[in-house]
């Protein structure tokens, strides 16, 4: 019998091998500490796999609502919880009207989203298995955007629900900085193509150097990601701001 839920622990604390004690233990969990998303998704079993870096806290409360909303939603193939930190609620991105990922606001309904906060995010094992290994050459705020957008490729969405909560203490912009326009650009070019890339480089332009330095092995990644595409035009309108 499958598990419920296997939950991959990413931190850089975990490269050298070590581990942690998990907050609590169940039949139905199984627990992953490690450095690469990877190194979880190889040995995860369950019917659902949840993603967390150590800045979200894992609780049994979170889990049942996890099993509820998969039980209420079950069109939906990966979950964006959002994140109670310091007031605010953090969720899920979109692809914003000028090229770049943003934020849901704080009173976003039930929609469909690009991709998770980087810090959380929950997978179904049916997509898992169609979409692949994680590309952990790409900066870490957007490993998980990437994967969700590769997986509408395969034909999963990824819903944003308002009342799927975990409590943290995760940065509250996490594409901001400039470092990241590099994974931004290859992660709209890998999934989306030259104009949803074009779009961003109008706004910073240095980054068509990212974009072009090591184009060819980008481009296998691209033909890998989008061939025999489910992605329709509405999954992609459903995605956007």
């Amino acid at each position: 019998m499958l598990r419920q839920f296997d939950v991959i622990v990413v931190s850089e604390r975990f490269k050298d091998g070590t581990t942690a004690t998990p907050p609590f233990t169940d039949p139905s969990l199984g627990w992953f500490f490690v450095d690469n998303i990877n190194n979880g998704l190889e040995n995860c079993e369950a019917e659902w796999v949840i993603v967390a870096t150590d800045h979200v806290e894992i609780t049994r409360e979170f889990l049942n609502n996890l099993a509820e909303c998969n039980a209420s939603f079950p069109m939906a193939d990966a979950l964006a919880p959002r994140i109670k930190a310091a007031g605010k609620f953090l969720g899920g991105s979109i692809i914003a009207k000028n090229g770049s990922f943003v934020q849901i606001s704080e009173d976003s309904p039930i929609r469909f989203v690009a991709g998770p906060h980087p810090d959380i995010a929950a997978f179904s094992r049916r997509i898992v298995q169609r979409t692949g290994r994680v590309d952990t050459t790409l900066p870490a705020p957007f490993q998980l955007i990437d994967y969700s957008l590769r997986m509408l490729h395969a034909g999963g969405r990824m819903l944003s629900i308002p009342y799927l909560v975990i409590e943290g203490t995760p940065s509250d912009c996490p594409f901001a900085p400039k470092e990241c326009n590099a994974g931004c650009v290859r992660t709209l070019y890998k999934s989306l193509g030259i104009a949803a890339a074009g779009k961003f480089t109008m706004r910073h332009p240095k980054s068509w150097l990212a974009l072009f330095n090591g184009i060819k092995a980008l481009n296998a990644k691209r033909e890998a990601a989008i061939s025999l595409s489910k992605m329709t035009p509405e999954m992609f309108k459903d995605i956007k701001e």
